[in-house]
């Protein structure tokens, strides 16, 4: 793999679909990013394709001329870059990378005490309402993304199935309305309404698919370009 010309490339898409408040720069992917948080990128460019194209938002790229991720996840912390997403001259959420939810089994359990280490999760990006910091809880998270840059096995739809768990609950019918009008999905079988997303650049990937398309979980296969 050619990291130079798969960075040329995904800047090009980020640069389609994610301009910046600050003056562009002439790559949008820091130098310093591997293949792993690269993919993450190109995924994160991947939504706001589909959400300027499908769902007709504008999104904004936030105190930084560079899509920047954090080293590890954590909070949210409004001075770091993310992306405002924007439509019909409404605010309507903003993206993070790397962030970690309090888990609906927190929420559930009824105590008023901090979310200890086993109840929160990290997501690899996010759509949360607009202003929110933190540690969101699972009823902020309109969308939910997991970026798989390696073989994807069972383990991963294990995973992938828990994180749907802590995010809601199944709810078969009605399908509760989501925050989207098209995509990724205007209903889900679940509450609170969360979509929640799998990139992997496995093909095999759809072979797991049909036990979280249960759960409203959908798979893409992307590989990086």
């Amino acid at each position: 793999m050619n990291l130079g010309s798969v960075k040329s490339r995904i800047t090009k898409l980020l640069r389609k679909y994610l301009p910046s408040s600050q003056q562009q720069a002439n790559t949008l992917v820091p130098d310093s990013l591997k293949s792993g948080k690269l993919y993450e990128v190109y995924v994160l460019g991947l939504i706001a394709k589909e959400l300027t194209e499908k769902e007709g938002c504008q999104l904004k790229l936030i105190n930084s001329n560079k899509v920047r991720l954090k080293a590890s996840p954590g909070p949210i912390n409004s001075s770091f870059p993310h992306i405002e997403v924007w439509k019909n001259g409404q605010h309507k959420g903003d993206i993070w990378t790397d962030v970690e939810f309090v888990a609906l089994s927190h929420s559930l359990s009824g105590v008023s005490t901090d979310p200890n280490r086993g109840q929160y999760h990290e997501l690899d990006i996010v759509l949360v309402p607009p202003g929110t910091i933190d540690r969101p809880a699972a009823k902020d998270i309109y969308l939910a993304v997991e970026c798989k840059n390696t073989g994807y096995q069972k383990n991963l739809l294990r995973e992938i199935l828990g994180v749907r768990r802590e995010l809601s609950l199944y709810r078969s019918k009605p399908e509760e309305d989501t925050q989207f009008s098209n995509w990724p999905n205007p209903t889900v079988p679940a509450h609170p309404a969360s979509c929640l997303l799998v990139y992997s650049t496995d093909s095999k990937v759809h072979d797991f698919e049909d036990p979280g398309s249960i759960f409203g979980i959908k798979f893409y296969y992307e590989p990086l370009p």
